[in-house]
């Protein structure tokens, strides 16, 4: 069978956090990515076309011990129940340039680049 993605996925186990409305941050699964997007899960459901703002804790190729927090926004394309939890396919945009090159070694694009005179994100590394 033949991958019909625009970009190819990497199986990844990350851990990540998102928050779904004021002050309600819920804890998730990242178990892919791409340049394109992520697929994620979490016990909350997320609305189809909706913006959330997310973490994800990405790890260093070849030293899992060395972990870094991406602050990023996520554009839900779809949110589905599995047994007990929320499955969705995210694409993440607005990531600070100085964490580029850790994504783009795991296959993430250079066009997802936050933007130099945006406003720092609220802090969410507590969010896990």
């Amino acid at each position: 069978m033949s991958e019909s993605r625009s970009a190819p996925r990497t199986n990844v186990s990350w851990r990540a956090a998102i928050l779904v409305a004021p002050g309600k941050i819920v804890p998730a699964k990242i178990f892919n990515f791409s340049a394109s997007g992520l697929k994620m899960q979490c016990a909350h459901p997320l609305q189809d076309g909706a913006t959330y703002q997310m973490m994800m804790e990405v790890p260093k190729q070849g030293d899992a011990s060395a972990r870094t927090q991406v602050i990023c926004k996520a554009k839900c394309l779809y949110s589905t129940l599995s047994e007990n939890e929320y499955r969705a396919g995210m694409k993440y945009f607005e990531v600070p340039a100085q964490h580029q090159a850790l994504l783009q070694s795991w296959g993430g694009s250079a066009i997802n680049v936050k933007p130099a005179t945006a406003a720092p994100d609220e802090c969410l590394s507590d969010m896990v």
